[in-house]
């Protein structure tokens, strides 16, 4: 592996502040990976920015119902996700649910589940940032908590189970978005 000077051979954010590191949760049948990223990183870089004072769970399927730039349960950009999680926020996953694991997709709510009235949680002006290359990510990574990436994804990668992926067979089969904790 690559060595980047001034960082730890290894980092987790798990380690470092395992409250605000919330679970991987299922997509399940929908193309809304690109919304679980962004809805997980932003949820434990608020819990991680706040010493744990905002520790929310934010709601992916406010981005695949609401988001009017990507495709709901048919993709979507990784740019333009953090761009609505600036401009316009999303709610918790309280207030909005996931359900669209069967691929579909319900129109936007105009409250919360229970009739509530929505309260968005925004990314500060500015603070997005793309990251490129191994030293930036890990720099961002390591001030201001995990973040999302992506990948190409090859047949082989429906057998992943645990560890670093390597391709080893199969043709490409799209593209994966990922929340990076460490390494």
């Amino acid at each position: 592996p690559e060595m980047v000077e001034g960082v730890p051979a290894a980092f987790d954010w798990r380690q470092q502040s395992p409250n605000c590191v919330h679970p991987i949760r299922d997509q399940q049948q929908c193309g809304s990976c690109w919304a679980f990223a962004a809805t997980e990183a932003f949820s434990d870089r608020f819990c991680i920015a706040s010493q744990g004072a905002v520790d929310v769970v934010l709601s992916p399927q406010d981005m695949v119902s609401c988001d009017p730039w990507d495709m709901g349960c048919n993709g979507g950009i990784l740019s333009w996700a953090w761009s609505y999680l600036q401009n316009t926020g999303v709610v918790s996953d309280q207030c909005n649910s996931y359900v669209s694991g069967n691929g579909q997709v319900p129109s936007c709510p105009k409250t919360c589940d229970d009739g509530s009235a929505k309260k968005k949680y925004k990314c500060a002006a500015k603070s997005v940032v793309k990251a490129s290359g191994v030293s930036a990510i890990q720099s961002e990574l390591m001030a201001n908590g995990p973040v999302e990436t992506g990948f190409d994804v090859y047949e082989d990668f429906f057998s992943y189970k645990s560890g670093v992926y390597h391709y080893t067979s199969g043709s490409k089969a799209g593209g994966h978005a990922v929340k990076i904790i460490g390494w």
